[in-house]
């Protein structure tokens, strides 16, 4: 149950009954096709007579407009024999590189007043317009028929930000598992892909999925876990990675591993006055937080296990209501687990 806090489901008072209870318990071990976009076609007026050209191009002027720099717009294109008798398309050739002709097996017989059709397409490699001209060389003359082409394009900027800078793991049992979320955000103006997200460091995973696109602006969040065999501080790093197989970014990820206690904590509070759908429990290592979801409750109830020794934790808890957002936390209260 995630959701936005509101205000009046939870008194800070409702909870000021918590009752923590420690006992001696066995521990419970916790564990894009580039974006194919059909450029813009106007067809200008004609600046003769049909009856004095042999073809007619449908449209008469190709526009491709606004381009992010590396993807790949296409235009369909019907060339017409305007002529009395056949006509024979012999080549077409583009005036820049960035144009490509496609669709079309040439050489290519073309009878009066049918038509071939053929594609054009633009992939800028710059920022800059492209203006062009596709020549179309026939069986009437050395002259080739000129297809005008006029492109623009805008520059791509592709940045993807993180919500943390570093991720720190503090008080986390031997054979427990602590639990953090990143926001990863497109703060770019095109599309963004993430191939891949990783953990190293030996006791550090990723969850959920690790490939995704990401529109701008768009946001996904990612869960890293710390479940450390062994006492002490440990790091790591967080990896991700774009289509290149480079890093997009680097999150430095640490941890500290303390000996399990086979106690628990049992937290009680008294129920929500307003209808809830259920309560999430938080907990951090310091009273001013940060505080870190450690668990959904249905009931006013819940269990606390793979705690470090003599560490001290903090709670607070907040209601969920039916159109799932969550109230203002409780005033926190803490618990100090006993040595041995």
């Amino acid at each position: 149950m995630v959701g936005t806090r509101f205000s009046k489901c939870l008194q800070r008072k409702s909870l000021s009954k918590i009752v923590l209870a420690v006992s001696a318990f066995s521990l419970l071990a916790a564990q894009v096709t580039p974006g194919r976009g059909v450029a813009t076609g106007t067809t200008a007026a004609a600046s003769a007579p049909k009856s004095e050209r042999l073809v007619e191009f449908t449209p008469d002027v190709v526009t491709f407009q606004n381009v992010p720099v590396g993807d790949t717009y296409t235009q369909a294109v019907r060339i017409t024999n305007l002529a009395e008798g056949t006509l024979q398309i012999r080549k077409i050739s583009t005036s820049n590189t960035d144009f490509q002709v496609t669709g079309i097996l040439l050489p290519v017989v073309v009878a009066h007043g049918t038509s071939e059709n053929f594609t054009i397409s633009f992939r800028p490699k710059g920022e800059s317009r492209r203006d062009g001209q596709i020549s179309i060389f026939t069986s009437s003359g050395d002259a080739p028929m000129v297809l005008t082409v006029r492109a623009s394009t805008i520059k791509v900027q592709t940045e993807l930000t993180a919500s943390e800078a570093a991720i720190d793991f503090e008080d986390v049992a031997v054979g427990g598992v602590g639990m953090q979320q990143v926001a990863l955000t497109n703060s770019g103006t095109s599309d963004l892909t993430i191939a891949g997200i990783s953990a190293m460091g030996a006791a550090f995973s990723v969850s959920g999925a690790t490939a995704m696109r990401l529109t701008p602006g768009q946001s996904v969040a990612v869960e890293v876990n710390f479940a450390p065999k062994s006492t002490g501080r440990q790091t790591g790093q967080l990896t991700i990675s774009g289509t290149d197989g480079g890093p997009l970014v680097v999150i430095p990820v640490t941890g500290t591993a303390a000996e399990s206690s086979r106690s628990t904590v049992k937290l009680n509070w008294e129920e929500s006055p307003v209808t809830a759908a259920g309560y999430v429990v938080y907990r951090s290592a310091d009273s001013s937080g940060p505080y870190r979801r450690i668990s959904e409750a249905a009931t006013s109830e819940f269990v606390d296990t793979g705690l470090a020794v003599g560490h001290t934790y903090y709670y607070v808890v907040a209601s969920v209501g039916a159109d799932q957002m969550e109230s203002e936390y409780s005033s926190p209260i803490s618990a100090t687990v006993p040595e041995g």
